[in-house]
């Protein structure tokens, strides 16, 4: 596996200090010395802090996009349904601490105080909704499937152990999903 790059290690080390120790915390020195680089060499690729804000938040974007690629690659395989994908990563993700629910993570405390990290979650949560709504074709029950998505990760976040709803993702997704709605596996 390729090395990271120093422009990702930096944007690695800007999530890592969000999640850590909170937004409110972060100073481009701090970011300098988590990521193993002078100050001068995180200015040389992000100029401000909003720079590495928007760096964070292209990362979001790239992650997401690929996380729905994946999705995407596996129901033409057969292998399961978006929204089967979409229910099993939102307690997965959280328990393997992947780079897309760090990321996340990072958006979502920043999402509070910084406007541009709120609206790349928003986004996150349309790309995904209407990607949910293109397979089942219900908009509204493509927003409950991903309502429950966002409830699962939630409790994958607070270290909630299986539950009814997680142990069995083909029968919560028959009770979620009328005959009619569901797509084929």
């Amino acid at each position: 596996m390729p090395r990271p790059s120093q422009r990702d290690r930096i944007v690695d080390a800007f999530v890592d200090h969000v999640v850590t120790d909170g937004p409110e915390t972060v100073t481009l020195e701090a970011v300098a010395v988590r990521a193993g680089v002078s100050k001068g060499g995180l200015l040389y690729h992000f100029g401000s802090r909003e720079a590495l804000l928007g760096g964070l938040l292209d990362r979001v974007r790239e992650l997401t996009d690929a996380d729905i690629a994946v999705a995407r690659e596996r129901a033409a395989a057969g292998t399961e349904t978006l929204a089967h994908y979409y229910l099993r990563t939102s307690a997965d993700d959280p328990a393997s601490d992947s780079a897309f629910f760090r990321a996340m993570v990072a958006v979502l405390k920043l999402a509070g105080t910084e406007e541009a990290a709120a609206a790349a979650a928003r986004a996150s949560m349309t790309a995904w909704h209407d990607v949910l709504t293109s397979e089942i074709g219900d908009e509204l029950v493509a927003d409950v499937v991903a309502a429950l998505g966002d409830g699962i990760y939630l409790r994958a976040i607070a270290q909630q152990g299986p539950t009814a709803i997680t142990r069995d993702w083909d029968a919560t997704l028959a009770v979620l999903l009328p005959a009619a709605t569901r797509p084929a596996p």
